[in-house]
């Protein structure tokens, strides 16, 4: 997947949002997994990008009236402090989208804290019957944040990243539109306090576009030991899930310990991080597991700092006593 490079004018959205959920073990008139959460609040805060910083310029802060889930699930309501009689003062999800469209404008890159929003808000946009592209690039802050604050591969929440950079907390977390002010402050911050160059070349490889899919699986067959399930994903990893063109090493597949790692290459789609688990199925008997996905800053990270661990340690990897004085090293 190409990377969206950012220059100087480039406009971003932070962005967040709040659903309700199904009731567990309600009846509903349609599969639950074409919806699983009702939008019911969207918040956002535009930025635009220039001479190494970001300025902010405008909120959007919108409330949705479900016409599904009309009754709060006791979670979201615990969570969101939000009651039943609040989702009535919402407008239609159309309306409200067709605001946040334009808020957004021609050309800006969606920011949110996790990466589970773009796939809810297409979730919603299919349920009721509208054009499910985003047509924009999507940034998770948070393995960015990780990055930065010197905690790779730990996923912090967004009043961790708050206490983390001392920003004042004059809103109550969980709000849409107070995570999205939040977020966009730590996004602020990580530019503040380290080099734009570097928060640039993170920001770029790490968008990605939505609206294509970018992680694809495989499941192997049963087989006798792992070295065996390991190789029954060897087909699947040698050639681009997007245009079957042969794949190239970046950093060649290894083993460590149940898993394996590589870093691919595909001429016209990039570098593509894959990984090979084994586990055991109900009836005890092994299979293999493999992801391979548009490579972002984070799997470049996990790629490298697991490759150091097999070449200082080999396949059985690092000895948990000093695994466990790493841990303690990172908090």
């Amino acid at each position: 997947m190409l990377s969206r490079k950012i220059t100087d004018g480039c406009e971003f959205v932070v962005f967040d949002m709040e659903w309700n959920q199904p009731f567990p073990g309600k009846t509903y008139s349609f599969d639950i997994s074409t919806l699983t959460g009702e939008i019911i609040e969207i918040g956002a805060v535009r930025y635009s990008y220039d001479n190494g910083a970001l300025t902010k310029h405008s909120v959007f802060s919108e409330d949705i009236a479900p016409v599904i889930y009309t009754q709060l699930h006791y979670h979201v309501k615990k969570v969101t402090h939000k009651k039943n009689s609040d989702l009535a003062k919402g407008r239609p999800f159309s309306e409200v989208y067709a605001d946040f469209r334009k808020f957004c404008g021609v050309d800006c890159i969606l920011v949110g804290w996790g990466n589970s929003d773009p796939a809810m808000l297409k979730m919603n946009l299919r349920k009721f019957g509208m054009n499910s592209n985003l047509d924009m690039f999507f940034l998770d802050l948070q393995p960015i944040f990780s990055t930065f604050s010197g905690q790779r591969g730990k996923q912090r929440s967004v009043e961790s990243a708050v206490d983390y950079y001392q920003i004042e907390k004059n809103e109550v977390f969980h709000s849409a539109t107070a995570d999205a002010l939040y977020t966009g402050e730590i996004f602020e911050e990580i530019f503040r306090h380290n080099k734009p160059t570097e928060v640039l070349a993170a920001v770029s490889s790490s968008s990605v576009d939505p609206d294509v899919q970018h992680e694809f699986g495989f499941v192997g067959r049963e087989a006798l030991d792992v070295e065996s399930a390991m190789a029954d994903a060897d087909g699947f990893i040698s050639v681009c899930p997007v245009c079957k063109a042969k794949l190239s090493d970046r950093i060649p597949p290894f083993r460590l310990r149940k898993s394996r790692y590589g870093l691919k290459y595909c001429d016209e789609h990039g570098e593509m991080f894959c990984r090979t688990r084994v586990k055991k199925n109900k009836a005890g008997r092994l299979f293999s597991t493999t992801v391979m996905r548009f490579a972002t800053q984070t799997d470049y990270y996990l790629v490298a700092s697991k490759r150091e661990e097999y070449d200082k340690f080999g396949i059985s990897g690092a000895p948990a006593a000093i695994k466990s004085e790493e841990n303690r090293n990172e908090e």
